[in-house]
Protein backbone atom coordinates (compact mmCIF):
# COMPACT_ATOMS: atom_id res chain seq x y z
CA UNK A 1 0.00 0.00 0.00
CA UNK A 2 1.37 3.31 -0.87
CA UNK A 3 2.28 5.71 1.83
CA UNK A 4 0.08 8.92 2.18
CA UNK A 5 1.63 12.08 0.48
CA UNK A 6 0.13 15.38 0.31
CA UNK A 7 1.43 17.55 -3.30
CA UNK A 8 -0.59 20.24 -2.84
CA UNK A 9 -2.39 22.82 -0.99
CA UNK A 10 -4.58 25.79 -0.67
CA UNK A 11 -5.66 27.89 1.75
CA UNK A 12 -8.02 31.26 2.36
CA UNK A 13 -8.95 33.57 5.23
CA UNK A 14 -7.19 30.00 6.81
CA UNK A 15 -5.50 31.81 10.10
CA UNK A 16 -3.21 34.58 9.03
CA UNK A 17 -3.18 33.06 5.39
CA UNK A 18 -5.96 35.25 2.82
CA UNK A 19 -5.08 33.29 0.14
CA UNK A 20 -1.92 30.68 -0.12
CA UNK A 21 -0.96 27.80 -2.36
CA UNK A 22 1.88 25.66 -2.14
CA UNK A 23 3.63 22.25 -4.06
CA UNK A 24 5.29 19.42 -1.83
CA UNK A 25 8.19 17.40 -1.74
CA UNK A 26 6.83 13.59 -1.53
CA UNK A 27 9.70 13.64 0.89
CA UNK A 28 10.95 16.70 2.96
CA UNK A 29 8.90 20.40 2.93
CA UNK A 30 10.64 22.71 5.17
CA UNK A 31 9.27 25.90 5.69
CA UNK A 32 11.63 28.71 7.20
CA UNK A 33 10.46 32.00 8.86
CA UNK A 34 9.69 34.22 11.91
CA UNK A 35 7.40 33.04 14.37
CA UNK A 36 4.06 34.83 13.43
CA UNK A 37 5.07 34.35 9.77
CA UNK A 38 2.31 31.24 8.76
CA UNK A 39 4.01 28.53 8.76
CA UNK A 40 2.90 27.11 11.87
CA UNK A 41 -0.66 27.48 10.09
CA UNK A 42 0.15 25.91 7.31
CA UNK A 43 1.19 22.40 9.56
CA UNK A 44 -2.22 22.89 10.71
CA UNK A 45 -3.71 23.10 7.41
CA UNK A 46 -2.54 19.92 6.97
CA UNK A 47 -3.46 18.04 9.87
CA UNK A 48 -6.76 20.35 9.32
CA UNK A 49 -7.44 18.18 5.75
CA UNK A 50 -5.67 14.96 7.18
CA UNK A 51 -8.46 14.98 11.38
CA UNK A 52 -10.45 17.47 10.18
CA UNK A 53 -9.60 19.70 12.93
CA UNK A 54 -6.92 22.07 13.88
CA UNK A 55 -4.13 20.57 16.08
CA UNK A 56 -4.03 23.73 18.13
CA UNK A 57 -7.59 24.72 18.32
CA UNK A 58 -10.63 23.40 19.86
CA UNK A 59 -13.01 25.48 17.73
CA UNK A 60 -12.97 25.48 14.13
CA UNK A 61 -14.05 29.13 14.04
CA UNK A 62 -10.60 30.25 15.65
CA UNK A 63 -9.34 29.30 12.13
CA UNK A 64 -11.08 31.20 10.59
CA UNK A 65 -9.01 34.80 9.66
CA UNK A 66 -9.82 37.52 11.77
CA UNK A 67 -12.90 39.24 10.49
CA UNK A 68 -13.59 37.00 7.81
CA UNK A 69 -16.98 35.29 7.02
CA UNK A 70 -15.26 31.69 6.18
CA UNK A 71 -12.35 29.88 5.35
CA UNK A 72 -11.52 27.02 2.39
CA UNK A 73 -8.77 24.18 2.72
CA UNK A 74 -8.17 22.05 -0.08
CA UNK A 75 -5.73 19.64 -0.70
CA UNK A 76 -4.56 16.80 -2.73
CA UNK A 77 -3.26 13.53 -1.76
CA UNK A 78 -1.54 11.04 -3.63
CA UNK A 79 -3.06 7.38 -2.47
CA UNK A 80 -2.40 4.05 -3.79
CA UNK A 81 -3.82 4.80 -7.64
CA UNK A 82 -4.79 8.69 -7.90
CA UNK A 83 -5.17 11.73 -6.44
CA UNK A 84 -7.90 12.22 -3.76
CA UNK A 85 -9.12 16.13 -3.39
CA UNK A 86 -10.03 16.97 -0.28
CA UNK A 87 -11.72 20.00 0.55
CA UNK A 88 -13.20 22.00 3.83
CA UNK A 89 -15.46 25.08 4.04
CA UNK A 90 -16.57 26.70 7.16
CA UNK A 91 -19.00 29.23 7.39
CA UNK A 92 -19.15 31.76 11.06
CA UNK A 93 -21.96 29.67 12.48
CA UNK A 94 -22.86 27.33 10.32
CA UNK A 95 -22.00 23.56 10.12
CA UNK A 96 -18.50 22.50 8.75
CA UNK A 97 -18.59 20.60 5.40
CA UNK A 98 -16.38 18.04 4.34
CA UNK A 99 -15.55 16.29 1.22
CA UNK A 100 -13.03 13.92 -0.49
CA UNK A 101 -13.36 13.20 -4.12
CA UNK A 102 -16.10 15.91 -4.18
CA UNK A 103 -18.54 13.67 -1.94
CA UNK A 104 -19.44 14.68 1.52
CA UNK A 105 -19.14 12.50 4.27
CA UNK A 106 -21.98 11.33 5.70
CA UNK A 107 -20.04 12.06 9.06
CA UNK A 108 -17.00 13.77 9.32
CA UNK A 109 -15.38 10.99 11.58
CA UNK A 110 -15.78 8.88 8.51
CA UNK A 111 -12.52 10.62 7.40
CA UNK A 112 -10.09 9.69 9.76
CA UNK A 113 -7.62 7.26 9.29
CA UNK A 114 -7.62 7.85 5.76
CA UNK A 115 -5.06 10.08 5.10
CA UNK A 116 -2.99 9.49 8.68
CA UNK A 117 -0.87 11.91 10.59
CA UNK A 118 1.57 12.47 13.22
CA UNK A 119 2.25 16.45 14.77
CA UNK A 120 4.88 17.50 16.89
CA UNK A 121 4.53 20.87 18.23
CA UNK A 122 6.41 23.40 21.36
CA UNK A 123 2.43 22.96 22.31
CA UNK A 124 2.82 19.08 23.21
CA UNK A 125 4.25 20.25 26.79
CA UNK A 126 0.57 20.73 27.48
CA UNK A 127 0.98 16.65 27.88
CA UNK A 128 3.29 16.76 30.86
CA UNK A 129 2.17 19.50 32.82
CA UNK A 130 -1.81 19.42 31.50
CA UNK A 131 -4.39 17.45 33.22
CA UNK A 132 -5.28 13.59 32.29
CA UNK A 133 -7.81 15.20 29.08
CA UNK A 134 -4.65 15.96 26.86
CA UNK A 135 -3.29 12.67 27.30
CA UNK A 136 -6.29 10.85 26.96
CA UNK A 137 -7.10 13.00 23.83
CA UNK A 138 -3.90 12.06 22.55
CA UNK A 139 -4.13 8.46 23.06
CA UNK A 140 -7.12 8.54 21.56
CA UNK A 141 -6.75 10.32 18.32
CA UNK A 142 -3.40 7.57 17.53
CA UNK A 143 -5.99 4.59 18.17
CA UNK A 144 -9.02 6.14 15.94
CA UNK A 145 -7.03 6.55 12.81
CA UNK A 146 -6.62 2.67 12.97
CA UNK A 147 -9.56 1.57 15.06
CA UNK A 148 -13.02 2.32 13.83
CA UNK A 149 -14.46 0.10 16.33
CA UNK A 150 -13.06 2.25 18.81
CA UNK A 151 -13.69 5.53 17.27
CA UNK A 152 -18.09 4.27 17.52
CA UNK A 153 -17.32 3.00 21.12
CA UNK A 154 -15.54 6.16 21.75
CA UNK A 155 -18.48 8.75 20.09
CA UNK A 156 -21.11 6.42 22.25
CA UNK A 157 -19.98 6.39 25.28
CA UNK A 158 -19.24 10.04 25.21
CA UNK A 159 -22.94 10.45 23.86
CA UNK A 160 -24.40 8.39 27.01
CA UNK A 161 -21.86 10.42 29.13
CA UNK A 162 -23.40 13.23 28.27
CA UNK A 163 -26.73 12.43 28.91
CA UNK A 164 -26.19 10.85 32.22
CA UNK A 165 -24.64 13.40 33.60
CA UNK A 166 -27.57 16.37 32.16
CA UNK A 167 -29.66 14.01 33.61
CA UNK A 168 -27.74 14.48 37.17
CA UNK A 169 -28.13 18.09 36.83
CA UNK A 170 -31.95 18.14 36.55
CA UNK A 171 -32.41 15.80 39.36
CA UNK A 172 -30.33 18.10 41.86
CA UNK A 173 -32.10 21.22 40.32
CA UNK A 174 -35.26 19.72 40.62
CA UNK A 175 -34.93 18.16 43.88
CA UNK A 176 -36.03 14.29 42.26
CA UNK A 177 -34.55 11.24 42.13
CA UNK A 178 -35.57 8.60 39.61
CA UNK A 179 -32.95 6.00 39.22
CA UNK A 180 -34.89 4.38 36.25
CA UNK A 181 -34.12 6.66 34.05
CA UNK A 182 -30.65 6.71 34.76
CA UNK A 183 -30.13 2.71 33.80
CA UNK A 184 -30.58 3.14 30.32
CA UNK A 185 -27.48 5.19 30.19
CA UNK A 186 -25.69 3.08 32.52
CA UNK A 187 -26.02 0.66 30.54
CA UNK A 188 -24.79 2.38 27.51
CA UNK A 189 -21.63 3.43 29.47
CA UNK A 190 -21.49 -0.15 30.61
CA UNK A 191 -21.57 -1.61 27.12
CA UNK A 192 -18.87 0.78 25.88
CA UNK A 193 -16.22 0.98 28.69
CA UNK A 194 -14.84 -2.16 28.39
CA UNK A 195 -14.53 -2.17 24.84
CA UNK A 196 -11.92 1.52 25.19
CA UNK A 197 -10.67 0.22 28.27
CA UNK A 198 -9.48 -3.20 26.18
CA UNK A 199 -8.29 -1.12 22.89
CA UNK A 200 -6.14 1.58 25.47
CA UNK A 201 -4.51 -1.26 27.14
CA UNK A 202 -3.68 -2.87 23.75
CA UNK A 203 -2.43 0.35 22.53
CA UNK A 204 -0.09 0.71 25.85
CA UNK A 205 1.43 -2.61 25.34
CA UNK A 206 1.98 -2.24 21.73
CA UNK A 207 3.32 1.06 22.25
CA UNK A 208 5.69 1.17 25.52
CA UNK A 209 8.63 -0.73 23.59
CA UNK A 210 8.40 1.49 20.32
CA UNK A 211 8.38 4.45 22.83
CA UNK A 212 11.89 3.25 24.33
CA UNK A 213 13.62 2.76 21.37
CA UNK A 214 12.24 5.99 19.83
CA UNK A 215 13.75 7.43 22.90
CA UNK A 216 17.17 6.22 22.67
CA UNK A 217 17.22 6.95 19.01
CA UNK A 218 16.95 10.68 19.78
CA UNK A 219 18.92 10.81 23.15
CA UNK A 220 21.86 8.12 23.17
CA UNK A 221 20.83 7.94 26.66
CA UNK A 222 19.82 4.43 27.95
CA UNK A 223 17.30 5.65 30.33
CA UNK A 224 14.40 4.03 30.94
CA UNK A 225 11.14 5.19 30.19
CA UNK A 226 7.75 3.57 30.18
CA UNK A 227 4.17 4.65 29.66
CA UNK A 228 1.76 3.73 31.83
CA UNK A 229 -2.01 3.49 31.91
CA UNK A 230 -4.30 4.07 34.78
CA UNK A 231 -7.66 2.60 34.64
CA UNK A 232 -9.84 1.42 37.53
CA UNK A 233 -11.80 -0.70 35.15
CA UNK A 234 -8.42 -2.51 36.15
CA UNK A 235 -10.15 -3.93 39.28
CA UNK A 236 -13.69 -3.35 38.41
CA UNK A 237 -16.80 -3.54 35.73
CA UNK A 238 -18.04 0.07 34.37
CA UNK A 239 -21.53 -1.26 35.85
CA UNK A 240 -19.80 -1.91 39.36
CA UNK A 241 -18.15 1.90 39.14
CA UNK A 242 -21.54 3.45 38.46
CA UNK A 243 -23.26 1.40 41.13
CA UNK A 244 -20.45 2.14 43.65
CA UNK A 245 -20.23 6.00 42.96
CA UNK A 246 -23.49 6.31 42.53
CA UNK A 247 -23.81 8.74 45.99
CA UNK A 248 -21.01 10.59 44.89
CA UNK A 249 -22.25 11.30 41.40
CA UNK A 250 -25.67 12.76 42.84
CA UNK A 251 -23.70 15.31 45.33
CA UNK A 252 -21.26 16.05 42.41
CA UNK A 253 -23.81 16.09 39.69
CA UNK A 254 -21.56 14.31 37.17
CA UNK A 255 -19.93 10.87 36.64
CA UNK A 256 -16.75 10.41 38.64
CA UNK A 257 -15.38 7.23 37.26
CA UNK A 258 -14.69 5.49 33.56
CA UNK A 259 -12.96 6.03 30.87
CA UNK A 260 -13.11 9.46 31.01
CA UNK A 261 -11.14 9.68 33.58
CA UNK A 262 -8.18 7.94 32.90
CA UNK A 263 -4.91 9.22 32.50
CA UNK A 264 -1.33 8.08 30.86
CA UNK A 265 1.86 8.49 33.79
CA UNK A 266 4.82 9.34 32.04
CA UNK A 267 7.88 7.43 33.50
CA UNK A 268 11.33 7.79 33.60
CA UNK A 269 13.87 5.65 35.61
CA UNK A 270 10.81 4.46 37.93
CA UNK A 271 9.80 7.73 38.62
CA UNK A 272 7.27 10.41 36.71
CA UNK A 273 8.92 12.49 34.18
CA UNK A 274 6.83 15.68 35.11
CA UNK A 275 8.94 15.52 38.42
CA UNK A 276 12.75 14.53 37.48
CA UNK A 277 13.18 15.30 33.89
CA UNK A 278 15.88 17.64 32.50
CA UNK A 279 14.51 19.94 30.42
CA UNK A 280 16.24 17.61 27.55
CA UNK A 281 15.02 14.33 28.72
CA UNK A 282 11.19 15.94 28.92
CA UNK A 283 11.49 17.14 24.99
CA UNK A 284 13.16 13.93 23.68
CA UNK A 285 10.72 12.26 26.15
CA UNK A 286 7.55 13.76 23.90
CA UNK A 287 9.18 13.72 20.56
CA UNK A 288 9.52 9.89 21.07
CA UNK A 289 6.05 10.04 22.06
CA UNK A 290 5.09 10.98 18.42
CA UNK A 291 7.45 8.74 16.53
CA UNK A 292 6.23 5.92 18.26
CA UNK A 293 2.48 6.94 17.39
CA UNK A 294 3.97 7.00 13.87
CA UNK A 295 5.17 3.42 14.06
CA UNK A 296 1.93 2.50 15.87
CA UNK A 297 -0.08 3.96 12.99
CA UNK A 298 2.41 2.66 10.19
CA UNK A 299 1.85 -0.68 11.45
CA UNK A 300 -2.08 -0.65 11.93
CA UNK A 301 -2.43 0.87 8.62
CA UNK A 302 0.20 -0.56 6.60
CA UNK A 303 1.14 2.91 5.14
CA UNK A 304 3.68 5.74 6.88
CA UNK A 305 1.73 8.79 7.96
CA UNK A 306 2.59 12.43 7.50
CA UNK A 307 4.77 13.35 10.02
CA UNK A 308 4.28 17.50 10.85
CA UNK A 309 7.53 18.79 13.12
CA UNK A 310 6.61 22.33 14.09
CA UNK A 311 10.17 23.89 15.51
CA UNK A 312 11.00 20.93 16.94
CA UNK A 313 14.78 21.89 17.08
CA UNK A 314 14.22 24.51 19.91
CA UNK A 315 15.70 23.34 23.21
CA UNK A 316 17.26 20.48 22.27
CA UNK A 317 21.36 20.29 22.25
CA UNK A 318 23.53 19.24 19.52
CA UNK A 319 23.13 15.52 20.67
CA UNK A 320 19.69 15.09 20.49
CA UNK A 321 19.35 17.33 16.94
CA UNK A 322 21.95 14.51 15.51
CA UNK A 323 19.73 12.12 17.05
CA UNK A 324 16.68 13.48 16.01
CA UNK A 325 17.92 14.18 12.58
CA UNK A 326 19.62 11.24 12.19
CA UNK A 327 16.43 8.88 12.41
CA UNK A 328 14.63 11.77 10.19
CA UNK A 329 17.25 10.89 7.31
CA UNK A 330 15.57 7.19 8.27
CA UNK A 331 14.14 5.10 5.39
CA UNK A 332 11.03 4.36 8.20
CA UNK A 333 9.46 7.97 7.85
CA UNK A 334 7.73 8.99 4.31
CA UNK A 335 6.74 13.06 3.68
CA UNK A 336 8.24 14.96 6.51
CA UNK A 337 7.17 18.63 7.12
CA UNK A 338 9.76 20.74 8.88
CA UNK A 339 9.27 24.50 10.07
CA UNK A 340 12.07 26.27 11.77
CA UNK A 341 12.60 29.91 12.39
CA UNK A 342 16.51 29.89 11.96
CA UNK A 343 17.67 29.86 7.79
CA UNK A 344 21.26 28.90 8.37
CA UNK A 345 20.26 25.71 10.72
CA UNK A 346 17.64 24.23 7.94
CA UNK A 347 20.16 25.07 5.34
CA UNK A 348 22.52 22.80 7.42
CA UNK A 349 19.91 20.33 8.07
CA UNK A 350 18.99 20.28 4.36
CA UNK A 351 22.71 19.48 3.70
CA UNK A 352 23.10 16.40 6.18
CA UNK A 353 19.85 14.69 5.02
CA UNK A 354 19.93 12.40 1.92
CA UNK A 355 16.26 13.69 0.91
CA UNK A 356 14.25 15.13 -1.43
CA UNK A 357 13.33 18.66 -0.45
CA UNK A 358 11.52 21.29 -0.96
CA UNK A 359 11.98 25.21 1.08
CA UNK A 360 8.98 27.56 1.47
CA UNK A 361 10.44 31.07 2.80
CA UNK A 362 8.03 32.88 4.55
CA UNK A 363 10.73 35.53 5.20
CA UNK A 364 8.94 38.79 4.39
CA UNK A 365 9.98 40.71 1.23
Amino acid sequence: MQDVVLDRLSLVHFKNHAQADFSFSAKLNALVGANGSGKTSVLDAVHFLCMTRSYFHSSDSYCIQFDAPFLVVQGEFRGDSSATPVYCGLKRGEKKIFKADDAEYPRISDHLGRFPVVMISPGDHVLLHGGSEVRRKMMDAVIAQSDRAYLEALQGYQRALKQRNALLKYFAANRIFQPDMLEVYDHQLSEFAPLIFEARTRFVQQFAPMLQEAYLGISGDREKVELRYESSLQHQSMAELLAERLPKDRLLQFTSAGPHREDLDFIIHGHPLQRVGSQGQQKSFLIALKLAAFEVLHQALGRKPILLLDDVFDKLDAKRVEGLVRMVNDQRFGQIFISDTHQERTADLLKALDQESVVHDFTPN
